[in-house]
């Protein structure tokens, strides 16, 4: 096909020689590599002349005060259920119920 094409076979072959002399999570690894250049060597190009089309980046709605409350309240919970430290745990849950008891007077107001 095209050097880029080879390119990516071959760093796909190399990556599943590495993984059969592997086993566990570094197998996985090297096959996970293995894939990712697979991929990359399929991925469809672009006519020459043509260049990749770019993202628009497209801003984000607004939230108001209430669902930025909310959604730092659930990101605190996840932060403390993520937590190993009984203090840390305590603290980030006690921050999330002020970060809810916020938004309830948001709501309120």
């Amino acid at each position: 096909m095209n050097k880029q094409h080879d390119y990516y076979q071959a760093r796909a072959a190399r990556q599943r020689e590495m993984a059969e002399q592997l086993s566990g999570s570094a197998r996985e690894q090297y096959l996970t590599l293995a894939a990712m250049y697979e991929a990359l060597a399929t991925e469809p190009k672009k006519p020459d002349g043509q260049p990749r089309e770019a993202k628009v980046h497209e801003p984000e709605p607004e939230e108001d005060e209430q669902a930025y409350l909310q959604r730092r309240a659930r990101e605190e919970r996840a932060r403390a259920s993520n937590s190993d430290d009984p203090a840390v745990r305590r603290i980030r849950f006690e921050m999330a119920d002020e970060y809810l008891r916020r938004a309830e007077a948001a709501k309120v107001a």
